[in-house]
């Protein structure tokens, strides 16, 4: 966070996740929060890092924000067409 960035406002994240790019696999990793940040009135993702809370965009690999049901119905279309697949085979 920048020294400009103030946070105003935490709202609860459950049910929500980031999603990040990993060796050209998706994962997921569950919001702790959102913050409404002072510096252009953003509502910025954060997520557990160790023992402090971090914003979730700040990560290099990161793609977008995510409700985890949604997420979670993607991977298992993914995971039926790859079947398919394999059964054509």
């Amino acid at each position: 966070m920048s020294s400009q960035e103030t946070i105003l406002q935490i709202m609860p994240a459950t049910g929500w996740v980031a999603v990040y790019d990993e060796a050209g696999e998706e994962t997921a990793e569950a919001l702790v929060c959102f913050a409404l940040v002072d510096g252009g009135r953003a509502v910025r993702p954060m997520r557990a890092d160790g023992n402090k809370i971090a914003f979730a965009d700040a990560v290099a690999n990161f793609l977008r924000v995510e409700e985890l049901a949604e997420f979670e119905e993607d991977e298992e279309e993914e995971e039926d067409e790859e079947e398919e697949e394999d059964d054509e085979v």
